[in-house]
């Protein structure tokens, strides 16, 4: 273990196992390093210096102490980029922030990409090559563009497993903060009849508006 230049680190996401770094994640490290707590070190490769475990913890430390600081790392070898990826997945399935459901539907659609089969994959993810396999039946899709990858789908669409999506459905699914469907509704049928909704809003007013018609076109659909 040895200290190295945070900006000589590669953050590169084509071996993150996450879709993307939790800011508010990274705001507790950084209360924590404020409050002097050390962090384990960052795992990195030592020849390309590309950091397979800590995105969280480098962003944080670089909130806190700025571009130019120094923080300790723990290089590691790697033969192949699918080692790597493989040793990412199983530091971030084994501490840390959990990694959810999403997530790992995201390791198992990018594992594709590294040639790995199921068992290097469930083992890596702490899962049974069974729970993989029903994840993928449950949680993928297709964009519906020929030569496209699969795509992780989020729990509020899951329902479009196994199904073709057009670029803008997938869009939509990133947007999604991936609970179901009728928790969304549930949640505003809770505010309408409890006389909670903010009508002094005029944004929100203006897309309870928008649902409305919507809504109107769907159980005229239906």
């Amino acid at each position: 273990m040895r200290e190295v230049p945070i900006a000589s680190l590669v953050l590169d996401f084509s071996l993150y196992p996450r879709p993307d770094v939790d800011s508010q994640h990274v705001g507790y490290l950084a209360e924590a390093i404020r409050a002097g707590n050390e962090l384990p070190p960052v795992v990195i490769d030592a020849a390309s210096k590309r950091v397979i475990d800590g995105f969280h913890r480098v962003n944080a430390f670089k909130r806190v102490n700025g571009p130019d600081c120094k923080i300790k790392v723990m290089e590691k070898t790697y033969a192949t980029e699918a080692e790597m990826f493989i040793d990412a997945m199983r530091y971030n399935a084994a501490h840390g922030r959990t990694l959810t459901r999403y997530d790992r539907v995201h390791c198992i659609v990018k594992a594709k990409e590294f040639k790995l089969d199921d068992e290097q994959i469930a083992d890596a993810l702490h899962l049974t090559v069974e729970t993989l396999g029903q994840l993928r039946v449950e949680r993928v899709g297709r964009l519906r563009v020929a030569g496209l990858p699969e795509v992780p789908l989020k729990r509020t669409i899951s329902h479009m497993a196994g199904k073709s999506l057009t670029k803008g459905q997938q869009e939509a699914n990133t947007k999604l903060s991936g609970m179901d469907q009728a928790f969304y509704a549930n949640q505003l049928i809770t505010l309408i009849e409890n006389d909670l909704l903010d009508t002094a809003n005029e944004q929100l007013m203006e897309k309870l508006q928008k649902l409305n018609e919507l809504l109107d076109g769907v159980l005229a659909k239906v």
